[in-house]
C-alpha cells in the first residue's frame, strides 16, 4: 500500500495536500490546494508499484508516462482534465481537475432507494456518449476496466464524470475484465474478443444497478428481472435494459450509436406529457337524495335531432294557432 502523504505536504512546490479522499492497496487519492492560484483545488492520485525489480519499474514508468500523455489530450464533458503527471520518490502521481459532487454508489447507498428513471436515463445517455467518444479513440479497453459506480461522480448540475480513468493495467496482470459487476460474459473467456456490444452490456448492467438498486454482480449473467425489483420502471426502459444485458452479444443492440438512439427515445417518451384517459361512453353517475347512485342514459345524436325537430314543430304549430285566434277575434269586433 502506498504511504499516505500527511496533510500539508507540498508536491512540486505547488500542490498542497488538504485532505485524503480515498485509500486502497494500489493507490491513494487526495484533494490538494493550488499554491499559485488562490482557491483552486485539484485531485491527486498517488500510485506505487510494489514488488517489482529495477527493470520492471523502468517499464512501468515508461507505460505510465505514455498513458498519462494520452489521457491528458482527451477533451470530453464527462472526463475531468488531466493537467499534470510525474514520478517522485517511489510513487507515480497524476493531477486532475477537482469535480464537486459524489460518486453514484455513495448516492445510491445514501438514498437507500434506486435512481428515478429520468435521472438514470440522463446518466446513461451521458455515459453512452462518452463510450462513443472513447471507442472512436480506440480506448475501449480503458472503459472496460474503469466503468463502475464508484468511479462516476454526479455533480449538483446533473453532469456525470468518469474520474478514475486509466493506469489500472500498470499494476494488474489481468485488467481486461475490469469490475466484474458490470462485465459481459465474453470478457471472461480469455480470448480478448470484444466489440461495441461488450460496452453496450457494461452500460446496460450499470443502468440496471441504478434503477433497481441491486448490484448485477450479485447474480452474474442471470439477472433478476427489473420488474421484480422495481415494478415502477416502465416497460420500455425494462425492455431496453434486458436487451443490453443479454448474454449473447448478437442479441444486444448492435452498436453504441443504436444504444444512444434508444436511450434518447426512452428519455423523450418519459419527458412527454401523459395522454388523458379516453372519455367513457357512459355518463358520470349522479348522486341521489338518499346518497345512492342514480345512473343516466346517454342520448344518441340521432335522437337529439329528432327531439329538437319535434319541439320546433310544436312551437311553430302553437304559434300558428295563436295567430289564427287573434285574426278571428279581430274580424268579430
Amino acid at each position: 500500500m502506498p504511504y499516505v502523504l500527511p496533510v500539508g505536504t507540498s508536491l512540486r512546490a505547488r500542490y498542497k495536500i488538504a485532505r485524503v479522499l480515498d485509500q486502497s492497496r494500489l493507490r491513494n487519492v487526495y484533494v490538494a490546494e493550488d499554491q499559485h492560484l488562490r482557491g483552486k483545488l485539484w485531485v491527486i492520485k498517488q500510485m506505487q508499484p510494489l514488488g517489482v525489480d529495477a527493470g520492471e519499474r523502468s517499464r512501468l514508468l515508461t507505460q505510465f508516462q505514455a498513458e498519462a500523455m494520452l489521457l491528458s489530450q482527451l477533451e470530453h464533458a464527462c472526463l475531468p482534465k488531466l493537467v499534470d503527471f510525474f514520478a517522485q520518490d517511489s510513487s507515480l502521481f497524476v493531477i486532475r481537475e477537482f469535480v464537486p459532487g459524489n460518486d453514484l454508489l455513495s448516492i445510491l447507498n445514501q438514498r437507500q432507494a434506486p435512481f428515478g428513471e429520468d435521472e438514470a436515463l440522463r446518466i446513461s445517455l451521458q455515459l453512452c456518449e462518452l463510450m462513443v467518444f472513447l471507442f472512436k479513440k480506440k480506448l475501449a479497453p480503458i472503459v472496460l476496466r474503469d466503468m463502475s459506480l464508484p468511479n462516476l461522480i454526479l455533480t449538483p448540475e446533473g453532469r456525470v464524470l468518469l474520474v478514475d480513468l486509466g493506469f489500472s493495467r500498470l499494476f494488474q496482470r489481468e485488467a481486461r475484465t475490469g469490475p466484474p459487476d458490470y462485465a459481459a460474459p465474453e470478457q471472461f473467456t480469455g480470448e480478448g474478443n470484444y466489440d461495441a456490444r461488450t460496452l453496450v452490456y457494461n452500460l446496460g448492467a450499470l443502468t440496471y444497478h441504478l434503477v433497481t438498486g441491486v448490484n448485477p454482480g450479485s447474480s452474474p449473467f442471470n439477472l433478476v428481472p427489473v420488474s421484480h425489483l422495481n415494478p415502477r420502471v416502465c416497460e420500455s426502459v425494462r425492455t431496453l435494459i434486458e436487451k443490453c444485458t443479454r448474454n449473447e452479444p448478437r442479441d444486444r443492440p448492435a452498436s453504441l450509436s443504436d444504444l444512444k438512439k434508444a436511450l434518447e427515445s426512452a428519455l423523450t417518451q418519459k419527458g412527454k406529457p401523459q395522454r388523458p384517459a379516453p372519455r367513457s361512453e357512459k355518463s358520470p353517475p349522479l348522486v341521489g337524495a338518499g346518497g345512492g347512485v342514480r345512473r343516466t342514459k346517454r342520448i344518441s345524436p340521432r335522437l337529439k335531432a329528432w327531439l329538437l325537430g319535434a319541439l320546433l314543430t310544436v312551437l311553430m304549430g302553437g304559434g300558428l294557432v295563436a295567430i289564427y285566434r287573434y285574426m278571428l277575434q279581430s274580424s268579430m269586433l
